[in-house]
């Protein structure tokens, strides 16, 4: 069988599910579905009904909210094994707009089967609450960064962690695998496409980064620190 259709054989691959027997193993296959999602597609529009936990098995996918006037904000870009949706052990998760950042392999699962399963796999408990914890601490962080910092200082900051995950060291410093636009910058640190196009060429006049095919490079780390530094 098509590998990208074995549900059995994808979910064997992810760690979440790793200690999983072979019946077990099967038993989650027949509750879940797998699904191929094209590059801007959207999964789940705020509007929809979550009541599902999504589990990314290939690509990339963006989760962001709309404010009334229709300006996005970036919440999260998921990678393969990241899990998302109605995570909640208790009440409702938060409505949000998920969408194809990459052409992407889409593992879903309804939220009372998720339950059923947390409840006799102690180790998927562990990792929820993982998962939560991080989010969590991401928000701080975001919401530290928009109340005290500038739009340079937030950008700096953006990159730098960015850097962390996306970064590939080549010649001329570490070049980020991502690519993002303006706009994604701008609905990531809420600040406007025009604000962030002239702080990145503030960045690049005095150094700190560099262009290469549409990607960001990262030529002096240090330097960028330094600036993710100033405060409002």
């Amino acid at each position: 069988m098509n590998r990208k259709l074995d549900k059995v054989w994808y979910l064997k691959q992810i760690n979440l599910f790793s200690r999983m027997d072979e019946r077990e193993i099967h038993a989650l296959a027949e509750r879940t579905t797998m699904r191929e999602v094209s590059r801007g597609k959207v999964i789940l529009g705020p509007d929809e009904q979550p009541g599902m936990v999504y589990l990314i098995k290939e690509g990339r996918v963006k989760v962001s909210r709309y404010s009334a006037d229709g300006r996005e904000q970036i919440l999260a870009l998921l990678e393969p094994g990241d899990l998302f949706g109605d995570l909640s052990l208790v009440g409702k998760g938060e409505p949000v707009h998920m969408e194809a950042f990459e052409d992407s392999l889409i593992c879903t699962l309804q939220r009372g089967d998720f339950i059923e399963l947390i409840r006799n796999q102690p180790e998927l408990m562990l990792h929820v609450m993982r998962v939560l914890a991080e989010r969590l601490r991401q928000t701080e962080e975001e919401i530290a960064d928009l109340v005290f910092r500038t739009v340079p200082a937030r950008l700096a900051s953006l990159l730098l962690r960015l850097a962390e995950t996306y970064g590939e060291t080549n010649g001329r410093g570490m070049r980020l695998s991502l690519r993002l636009t303006h706009h994604d910058f701008a609905s990531m640190i809420g600040a406007t496409r025009e604000t962030v196009t002239s702080t990145l060429s503030d960045f690049r006049d005095d150094g700190l980064i560099d262009v290469d095919q549409r990607h960001i490079v990262i030529r002096n780390p240090e330097g960028l620190r330094l600036r993710s530094r100033k405060e409002s």
